[in-house]
């Protein structure tokens, strides 16, 4: 079980039933931008080796990768926002081909990188990219806070469908912060705003195209 800990600028590996602190990456309160401090991390993906890459974060403006037992590779990205630059990077993801998803949420887009932080593509015109998943059949889910909605696009970016209404009854959203799918593809959305975390069940005779699917592995 995997914990970023943003306030104190670390990340935090566990047991499976959380009892067992086994590593740590980052110094506990002490901001930074190197390989071995953070500045507010948000997000983590991981590769099929067990490498992972970090979202640092609100403070900095990059992406660290480091090996499965924590040793720092290497990062990409600086803070603005030019193209490849990254400002509040919120969320990230990785597909089948280790593309490099990014929500860089105060520059309102989705960028693409790859491994070595080049830019394939940009995604424009979102009003706060909180989190980024692909689903088991390779489509691309955003989590689109402040529109309170979940938005599918494929892989090329075009948008597909989306669902999602803004509220504070079941099945409404205040603001959808991050999701994240079982492997019986139920769907667990957190609603930073509402202070909860609804789960999901797949509808019997649903259209597929249209739901989330976990990940393949």
């Amino acid at each position: 079980m995997w914990v970023v800990n943003d306030g104190k600028h670390q990340v935090h590996k566990f047991t499976n039933d959380g009892k067992q602190l086994v590593m740590t990456v980052g110094e506990a309160g002490v901001a930074g931008e190197d390989a071995t401090h953070f500045g507010m991390p948000q997000d983590l993906a991981f590769l099929p080796d067990g490498s992972f890459l970090v979202a640092d974060g609100l403070r900095n403006g990059r992406i660290a990768k480091f090996d499965k037992d924590g040793k720092f590779i290497s990062s990409f990205g600086t803070r603005g926002q030019g193209t490849g630059q990254l400002s509040g990077v919120h969320g990230i993801a990785i597909d089948k081909d280790r593309r490099i998803y990014v929500a860089d949420r105060s520059n309102r887009r989705v960028q693409i990188f790859d491994e070595s932080g080049k830019v394939l593509d940009t995604w424009p015109n979102f009003r706060q990219v909180n989190d980024i998943v692909i689903s088991g059949d390779d489509t691309v889910w955003v989590v689109d806070g402040t529109n309170a909605r979940l938005i599918q696009f494929d892989r090329n970016g075009k948008r597909l469908y989306w669902w999602g209404a803004y509220g504070v009854q079941p099945g409404q959203f205040w603001e959808p912060h991050q999701i994240s799918i079982d492997s019986e593809g139920n769907l667990y959305i957190a609603d930073s705003f509402g202070g909860r975390t609804q789960k999901y069940l797949q509808t019997k005779g649903a259209d597929r195209s249209k739901l989330l699917t976990a990940p393949l592995k």
